[in-house]
């Protein structure tokens, strides 16, 4: 009854919703196969945990079978509906399962149960939480085992899992090559431009299961073509075996793929603790930022995960979150903002990103910058857009994908020959535009509608606004230009452009005026001296 009310404890405190759960595809997490070859380093013998640890079903002193069985099926049960949440989860969903039983006979069956469930899992990765319950119960006492050979074996598992688990860093290797020169994986001498995803293939040439994995491997390699370094590491001592094997069976060739073929001659390096290679074949899969992404795969499992990873990434640019992002980071400089405000930003953004190696990052970041910065009014965010595009975007070797040039590079070169269009320091051109001309005589603003010569309005200064009906900031720039002309220099005039009117009066002189600026957001406000010449644009007047 004690073992029933363990898990009914759980249960009633909503921990522990004892469900079965439809058992899903899943990656091979490493169990031992048939025809594996122990490593000792010196091709014989076994190096093995011991497997001694009461299984579902087993029987331990105290609890008789029909209890001890209907233990196992509950924590079974439990552990299947909660094994695809987070990690952390199930650590603290295992410790109440465990803290909820008081009868030390019921929490070494329960623990025992949830130790044996992880380390057999077949899901990638749950040998993590074999590993915690070892940590955090057996090997401390808090808990104890049957006997001095399951502890062993339990102490001897995670010694041999610790320190290779999902997401820690890849331990470092000191290995040789053919030639007997030292060449040392995964430390801090790793380039980040040189970093790409990396596999470790550990090997014997007698082992019957590495015969094939090395042949699918071969395959996939070649076939694939991708853009990885694949290290073959031969586990055992025997040079002229190691080369035989390596020119008969690993003559690969693929285009993208560096090989690198490696051994431990003095068996110093400690790749059977660290990479918990007890018998081979041992695959993994290291991500360029050197954390361990996949172990104890397979081919099959290692080929889906490289095509998953490497596939071309779609990104959505300028979304909510990246404008609320951009928001709080411009919010200290306000109203105030210069151009260099924002270039320093963007090259802070290159410098923590494609600076430290992480292209994908840089991508996303510069490109919701852009998206971000093309919605902004002022000179400020146009003048950045176009150091943004010219140096980061059309300036870069980083936007290869279609992906990249449908959505960024496309987008850039549009905005490159919008911001190039009638350049500060250039004459405006002499175009005729339907508009109204206004100046101050004698304390009053007069206007007068007719056709004008950009470049010829008669005034020391002259702001061109080129606006359209019905739009509150339009309405706001002109009214701001009018108290600009009542209180400022009597040589200013302003020149108002409506759009609308010229768009239904005269479709021609819009098309010119569309190729000769920027009137993607209106107003568009542009200055000019006496002689025509451009002295600024994207100008506010408020």
């Amino acid at each position: 009854m004690k073992a029933l009310a363990c898990i009914a404890a759980a249960a009633f405190y909503g921990l522990a919703a004892l469900f079965p759960v439809a058992a899903g595809g899943s990656m091979p997490s490493g169990s031992p196969h048939s025809g594996s070859r122990p490593v000792d380093g010196t091709d014989s013998g076994m190096l093995s945990v011991p497997d001694t640890l009461p299984g579902p079903g087993a029987t331990s002193r105290g609890l008789d079978s029909l209890q001890r069985k209907a233990v196992s099926q509950k924590v079974g049960e439990y552990l299947s509906a909660i094994v695809t949440e987070p990690v952390s989860m199930q650590e603290k969903e295992v410790d109440f399962l465990i803290e909820t039983c008081s009868d030390s006979l019921v929490r070494q069956a329960v623990a025992t149960d949830i130790y044996s469930f992880y380390r057999d899992s077949p899901i990638m990765g749950a040998e993590a939480l074999a590993v915690y319950v070892c940590d955090k119960w057996f090997i401390p006492g808090k808990v104890k085992l049957p006997d001095e050979a399951s502890f062993m074996g339990a102490r001897m598992f995670a010694e041999f899992n610790r320190r290779s688990l999902i997401g820690m860093k890849a331990p470092g290797l000191e290995l040789k090559d053919s030639l007997g020169n030292e060449v040392r994986l995964f430390g801090p001498q790793d380039k980040p431009e040189d970093r790409r995803y990396s596999i470790l293939y550990f090997y014997s040439p007698d082992c019957a299961r590495c015969r094939m994995e090395t042949i699918m491997l071969r395959s996939i390699l070649e076939n694939d073509g991708f853009p990885v370094d694949f290290h073959a590491i031969y586990t055992g001592r025997n040079r002229a075996e190691w080369m035989k094997y390596i020119h008969s069976q690993m003559d690969i060739s693929p285009v993208s793929t560096r090989i690198f073929h490696l051994w431990d001659p003095e068996m110093d390096s400690d790749f059977q603790i660290k990479y918990g290679i007890m018998q081979t074949p041992g695959l993994f899969l290291i991500a360029p930022d050197g954390t361990i992404a996949g172990r104890r795969l397979d081919a099959v499992s290692l080929e889906k995960m490289l095509k998953d990873a490497l596939a071309p990434a779609e990104a959505e640019y300028g979304s909510e979150e990246s404008e609320k992002f951009f928001d709080k980071v411009f919010a200290p400089f306000a109203d105030s903002v210069k151009c260099k405000d924002i270039d320093a930003i963007a090259q802070h953004i290159e410098d923590v990103t494609l600076g430290q190696g992480d292209t994908l990052l840089f991508k996303q970041m510069t490109g919701d910058l852009m998206y971000y910065l093309t919605n902004r009014r002022g000179a400020a965010y146009r003048c950045a857009t176009g150091h943004l595009v010219k140096d980061r975007i059309l300036g870069k070797d980083v936007w290869k994908t279609a992906d990249d040039s449908l959505k960024i590079v496309s987008f850039a070169r549009i905005l490159d020959d919008l911001l190039s269009k009638t350049p500060v320091s250039a004459r405006i051109p002499d175009i005729k535009v339907d508009a109204v001309l206004k100046m101050n005589r004698g304390g009053e603003i007069r206007a007068a509608e007719g056709r004008f010569r950009l470049g010829k309005t008669g005034g020391r200064q002259t702001y061109i606004i080129f606006h359209t009906e019905g739009c509150p900031v339009c309405k706001a720039e002109i009214n701001a230009a009018d108290s600009l002309l009542l209180h400022g220099s009597r040589g200013t005039r302003v020149l108002l452009v409506d759009m609308d009117m010229i768009f239904s009066s005269n479709p021609g002189q819009a098309g010119v005026l569309l190729d000769t600026f920027d009137l993607t957001m209106l107003p568009f406000i542009i200055s000019t001296d006496r002689k025509g010449k451009v002295t600024g644009k994207y100008l506010s007047l408020l």
